[in-house]
């Protein structure tokens, strides 16, 4: 009996987790796509205008619960996009629009860095450790 009402638990607290990161995905996608907006749009109003979406989202993304063991990291690239979306939008905000799309691309790479971070060990590092 104490192995069931373990097990159930246990999954119990699976999930929620499991919810908590599906949220985070959903997040993220949405971040992507509004990320690809911004860089596509043609005025001044309507790039600020994804930009202002865009901080909303990176913000929300803030307040999940990551992995403990990259919680602080995860944070730290989250405020790096922050700060990029901020120099970008005053760059907007002075008319130069496309200097903030050439700093937009800085996120691309804040992502591809800080992604590395969530990826799932390979093979080989779960068979010989990291």
């Amino acid at each position: 009996m104490r192995k069931i009402v373990f097990i159930f638990v246990l999954l119990f607290s699976m999930s929620g987790g499991a919810h908590e990161s599906s949220e985070l995905n959903k997040t993220m996608k949405e971040m992507g796509h509004i990320y690809k907006q911004a860089m596509k749009a043609q005025s001044a109003q309507e790039m600020q205008a994804h930009l202002t979406e865009l901080t909303t989202l990176v913000n929300e993304s803030k307040q999940f619960q990551f992995k403990q063991e990259v919680s602080a990291e995860s944070v730290e690239g989250l405020n790096k996009v922050l700060e990029t979306i901020t120099e970008a939008s005053q760059e907007v905000d002075s008319g130069r629009v496309e200097k903030a799309r050439e700093m937009l691309l800085k996120i691309d790479e804040l992502r591809k860095q800080y992604h590395k971070l969530h990826e799932p060990p390979g093979f080989w590092e779960l068979l010989f450790g990291s």
